[in-house]
Order: C-alpha cells, then sequence, then structure tokens
C-alpha cells in the first residue's frame, strides 16, 4: 500500500522536482520510504507503506532491460503464482514483491496484462520505447488514481492533492462534480469535486501518449460470461460462496506486518473475523469502535463475537467532542464534500488506534452490504413489488406505512418514497425498479435545493447495467455509485491517514464473479438480507450474531455535530455570515435547513435537513483547507504517524 505519483510531458522535459512535493503531501499513505525516478519526459514519485518484501520491495519497479516501469499503489495477490509463469517464460526478478511483476506482464501481454491481475490496486506504468503512460484501477475501485491532463502534460496521483502539490493544475471547483455532491451525496467518475482533476473509473484502462487519451473498460460488475447458465441456487450456491469467502480471507491475511479485523459486531465483519479464526486458523486480533451513552453503540455484539472466538479486542471510544475535533481532517482526506463524512470520521479514529497498536493492515466488511443486497430497502421494496401485485387498493398505503416503520424509518418516508417512484420513473427502464438509493439521494437534493445559489449541470448519468435479474441491476448501480464514491473512499482515505491498509475480502474478484451467478433468492431470502452469506458461517458465529437484522454504523448528526459539541463548528460554517463569506449557499435558506435539522430531528424532513447540513458544513470544510496556501503548507509537512497532514 503506497501512495503513486507522477508528471508526463510528451512534448517537453519534466522538472522531477514537484514530485518531492507530491511525496510530502501524500506521506501518510507512505510513511516508510519514499523515493523519486525521472527521465527527460516523465518523473515518478514512490511514498512506501511496507507490507509485501519489507526489506527489498520498494518501488518503482523496472523490466530487465529498464524500458517499462511501474507504481503501484494496493496489492497484487496472485503475484507468487503470476512470477512463477513470468520466470517460465526467461523473466528475471530482483525481490518478492507483488509490483515487481507489473513490467514483466505488460512485456508479455501488452494493454491487458491489467486482466491478469487479482488485487486490489491504482497502477502507472510508463512505457519508455513507445512514450506510452498507462493508467489502471482494480475492477471495482477499492484503491483510487487520479489524473491532471493539459496540453501535452498529464499529472497523475492516488490522491487529488499529489496533483496540486504538483503546482501544475489550478484549485478551482467544478460545477458537475459540485451538482454530483449535492444530488447523489457524492461525486461520480470521471468527474471530481474539482475543475480538470479526473477520477479513473473503476475496471478501466487508460492509455496516454502524445496523440490522446483512450479508456477500455476491462470489467463490468455482474456481466455473466455464459447468461444461458441457471443460476446457483440451495446449497450449491452456499458452497460456492463459503469456498471463494473463505479463500478471499486467507489470501488478506498479512504475513510479513501485524494487522487485525476493524470489529464492528456486525455480520459483515464478524464473518471475516471468523473465517480467519476458525477456517484459515489464523485468529487475528480485532479493533471497535465504543460509543458510550448513544442508541447506536454495538459494543455488546462486538464483545460477544471476539469472546466467542477467542480473540484480543481493544476499543476506541468516540464522542460527540472529538468526532467534531476530527471532522475537519477526515475532509482533508476525502478531498470532496459529502454529507456521510460526520459519520465515517470515527473511522479515523479507529485506524490511529490501530497504528499505535503496532498494525499495518486491518480487514474490514466494506463491499459486502453493496453486493449480497445487505441494505433494509432491498427487502421494503420486494415488499412494495408484493403490495403492488395483490392490488389492494385503499389498504395499500396503510400497508405500506406499517413496512416502513418495520424497517425503522422515520416518519414520512413512506410519501417521500411515493412520490419519488413517479418522479423518476425512468431509471424502472434500466434497473427494474426505482435503484433504492434515489429515495436518500433525491431527499438530500430536495433538502438542500432552497439553499443553492446559481446553475448547476444535471447529476452526471449512469450507465446502464448488463442483462441480469431486477436485484442484480440494482446492485449494479451501486457499484457505480455510493461503493466506489461512498464506502471505499472511507475505509482507503482514513485507513491510510494513519497508514493502515484496509483490506476488503467481500470485494475480492472470485467472490464478486460467484455472486453474479447467485440467484436473487439467495441474497433476499423470505426477508432475510444476505442469506447466503448468514448461512454460509452459521456455524462459525454466535447466533445472535447471524440472527440480527441488518444496523449500519451510525452516528448521531445533530447531537453531534450541529448543536452540543458541534454547536461551534456549526456556527463557524452554517450561520447566515459564514455561509455568506463562501458565496455558495443562500444564507437564510441554509440557516433555516440547520434549524429544521436541529429542531425535527427523528422525523423524516429533520433526517433530510441534517443531511442538506452535513453537506453544507463539509463543503465548507473542504474550501477551508483547500487553497494554494494550505497545500503548500501540508507538503512541507512531515509525516507525524497520526494522520496529521493539514
Amino acid at each position: 500500500m503506497c501512495g503513486i505519483s507522477g508528471i508526463v510531458d510528451f512534448a517537453g522535459a519534466v522538472d522531477p522536482r514537484p514530485i518531492e512535493a507530491m511525496n510530502a503531501i501524500m506521506r501518510h499513505r507512505g510513511p516508510d520510504r519514499t523515493a523519486v525516478w525521472s527521465d527527460r519526459n516523465a518523473a515518478f514519485g514512490f511514498a512506501r507503506l511496507a507490507i509485501v518484501d519489507v526489506a527489498h520491495g520498494d518501488q518503482p519497479v523496472r523490466s530487465e532491460d529498464g524500458t517499462v516501469l511501474a507504481v503501484c499503489n494496493g496489492e497484487i495477490y496472485n503475484h507468487r503464482e503470476l512470477r512463477r509463469s513470468l520466470a517460465a517464460r526467461g523473466h528475471r526478478f530482483h525481490s518478492g514483491s507483488d509490483a515487481e511483476v507489473l513490467p514483466h506482464l505488460y512485456e508479455e501481454y501488452g494493454d491487458r496484462f491489467v486482466e491478469h491481475l487479482d488485487g486490489d490496486f491504482g497502477i502507472a506504468l510508463w512505457d519508455i520505447g513507445k512514450q506510452r503512460l498507462l493508467l489502471t484501477r482494480d475492477r471495482v475501485g477499492v484503491k483510487p488514481l487520479f489524473y491532471h491532463r493539459r496540453g501535452s502534460a498529464i499529472v497523475f496521483a492516488s490522491e487529488i492533492k499529489g496533483i496540486f502539490a504538483s503546482g501544475r493544475c489550478p484549485i478551482e471547483i467544478d460545477p458537475q462534480g459540485m451538482a454530483d455532491c449535492l444530488f447523489y451525496g457524492h461525486t461520480i467518475a470521471p468527474h471530481t469535486f474539482w475543475r480538470e482533476v479526473n477520477d479513473l473509473q473503476p475496471g478501466t484502462i487508460t492509455t496516454i501518449d502524445a496523440t490522446g487519451v483512450r479508456s477500455r473498460r476491462y470489467f463490468t460488475v455482474f456481466e455473466r460470461p455464459d447468461p444461458e447458465r441457471p443460476l446457483l441456487t440451495g446449497r450449491a450456491a452456499i458452497e460456492a460462496f463459503d469456498e471463494r469467502f473463505t479463500a478471499a480471507v486467507a489470501k488478506r491475511i498479512p504475513e510479513e506486518v501485524r494487522g487485525g479485523v476493524a470489529l464492528s459486531g456486525g455480520l459483515d465483519s464478524s464473518a471475516i473475523a471468523a473465517v480467519a479464526a476458525r477456517r484459515c486458523d489464523s485468529p487475528l486480533p480485532t479493533l471497535s469502535l465504543a460509543l458510550p451513552g448513544e442508541i447506536h453503540d454495538e459494543t455488546s455484539m462486538s464483545r460477544l463475537v471476539a469472546e466467542s472466538l477467542g480473540v484480543r479486542n481493544d476499543e476506541a471510544a468516540m464522542t460527540g467532542a472529538r468526532a467534531c475535533e476530527l471532522l475537519p481532517k477526515s475532509m482533508w482526506h476525502f478531498e470532496s464534500p459529502f454529507w456521510y463524512g460526520g459519520v465515517a470520521t470515527p473511522f479515523l479514529e479507529l485506524t490511529g488506534m490501530a497504528r499505535e497498536h503496532g498494525w499495518t493492515v486491518a480487514m474490514s466488511g466494506d463491499g459486502s452490504d453493496e453486493l449480497l443486497a445487505g441494505y433494509d430497502f432491498y427487502r421494503l421494496m420486494k415488499v412494495s413489488a408484493k403490495l403492488e401485485s395483490l392490488k389492494l387498493g385503499a389498504l395499500q398505503p396503510m400497508l405500506w406505512q406499517q413496512a416502513t416503520k418495520w424497517i425503522g424509518a422515520p416518519s414520512g418516508i413512506d410519501r417521500h418514497i411515493t412520490s419519488v417512484a413517479t418522479r423518476f420513473g425512468e431509471y424502472t427502464d434500466r434497473f427494474g425498479q426505482v435503484p433504492p438509493w434515489i429515495y436518500l439521494w433525491s431527499a438530500l437534493g430536495d433538502a438542500i435545493a432552497p439553499a443553492i445559489t446559481g446553475r448547476l449541470p444535471e447529476p452526471s448519468a449512469l450507465p446502464a447495467p448488463p442483462a441480469h435479474t431486477t436485484l442484480h441491476r440494482q446492485l449494479h448501480f451501486e457499484f457505480h455509485t455510493r461503493l466506489p464514491h461512498w464506502v471505499l473512499p472511507i475505509s482507503d482515505r482514513l485507513g491510510m491517514a494513519n497508514g493502515i491498509e484496509v483490506r476488503v475480502p467481500f470485494l475480492d474478484r472470485d467472490v464478486v464473479d460467484i455472486c453474479a451467478e447467485i440467484h436473487p433468492n439467495m441474497l433476499v431470502h423470505l426477508g432475510t438480507e444476505k442469506y447466503v452469506l448468514k448461512r454460509a458461517v452459521a456455524d462459525a458465529l454466535p447466533k445472535p450474531i447471524v440472527r440480527r437484522r441488518k444496523k449500519p454504523f451510525m452516528t448521531p448528526i445533530s447531537a453531534w455535530y450541529l448543536s452540543g459539541p458541534g454547536a461551534e463548528l456549526a456556527g463557524d460554517h452554517l450561520s447566515r455570515s459564514a455561509v455568506q463569506r463562501y458565496g455558495l449557499f443562500d444564507p437564510v435558506a441554509t440557516e433555516r435547513i440547520w434549524r429544521t435539522a436541529v429542531d425535527r430531528s427523528g422525523t423524516w424532513e429533520g433526517a433530510a435537513a441534517e443531511w442538506a447540513s452535513m453537506a453544507v458544513l463539509c463543503t465548507h470544510l473542504v474550501l477551508d483547507q483547500f487553497t494554494t496556501a494550505g497545500i503548500e503548507s501540508a507538503a512541507a509537512t512531515a509525516w507525524t504517524g497520526t494522520g496529521a497532514t493539514a
């Protein structure tokens, strides 16, 4: 795990000195060593977090003749298998580094080298002879990679702040990126919040030379190689999933450095801890977040899991005051405003504790809900379809209201869902029905609309999913929206902020592929979410963990960030004078939304106002820090081991 960066100019010489600043501003990603390589037209930077071949695995890595050079952020899990195959073809290696296979693999397979990789990665490869730069990301976007192009020059980096540190890219808001943040709650690749900064789309390889930029998608999630083959059901589905999930956990257990599991007490992280301990015979210590006195606290469940597995579990206590203290730092690492940033912030405390415990790797359950339809909305949509088919007339609205109450949604959400199904009906043609998360995103958009000044573009359009079941098409929607732009940045950015590589077994190549072959009734089965996972790990976990309903990790929003300990923070960024200072939102409307969030907390109207308030607050926190002076100061700040880069 590392931070990679580079500058390539196809028409002129490159000054390598800015690479030092790019390395420095991303030193949290690679606190162990940094390196700079350059020739006339290119300069690459590398900040290393040593995990594989700790003693000798430095980068950049090169081919035997030195004409192909690569840097990689992430892990290649099948590097030993690839190394044996390449060695049999005459390639020579000088280390045990997983990244060293990359230039040799490119020599054998050209642009298709990425299709041979099993891993989570952002890769830049420079073909000196052909003067070609290749940029590519893993299939679902576990690892980030951004680039900026102007004229004949390309600047790339693992984080946007690395691009800004080059001095070659202006720091300006992109209207499309802002429009996406205020509708979806986050940006949508290839757009970012920043003008002229591109987010390399997951599952693509981009080739850049003097003639231009060309991108090719090498992977589409849930695209079946044989659509006519029957989907897996029953015991066959459970066994197939179990085999691949166990292998996914096993390959992510670190060999040379210390690691553990970020344990929430929910099913996903508990399943990882259990498989490591009982099937891989590698009990890993666990870390959990405690929210003392809050209804969202899950420590009783995490303690139950740790005790049943016989592993050590340490807890990081999180209070509202500490969360408010950490929120600006979180937004610095996210580099883009999204309302969920406050809820995610405690993870920064957890990874800081992991660093203090000497960990370099942590595994988390991210991706399970998007892969296995774990959210309550999927069950709710199943109920909705059933009610529609029964044609119950006047009785239907009452039953629908009870169904939303059953999942614990705030009062009033049933009316919102009914209106959204009409307003966004065009999604039905592509996804089988309106994708569940549209209900939340549209609520954010409706709540914040009165505060938006000026005219923003329409939100980015989304690609149509491959032909599959309605549920798989819904999940495809998540793999293009929430997962790579919301869920995974939390684990990557807030992990790497403290020099911790977060690994996600549920998004393993083989696990994702087998889930495309599993019948939807094995995912949501008679009202039970993630059924195939629950059956696969039933013998490894305490029954209360397997049987409990989905409970997403949450923290208070209004009580923490908008009032109480967050009153001063909110006042600095949401009051009329503060909003006037930034000039992006209407001061009167913003203050009204803020008051609604605090006064009507617990209702659907209040929840939407909370999200809108956090969107404005987080936008202002990002703008506070992403200035020319802020970037220059951060690049001059040495790594402290606590993620303090600004």
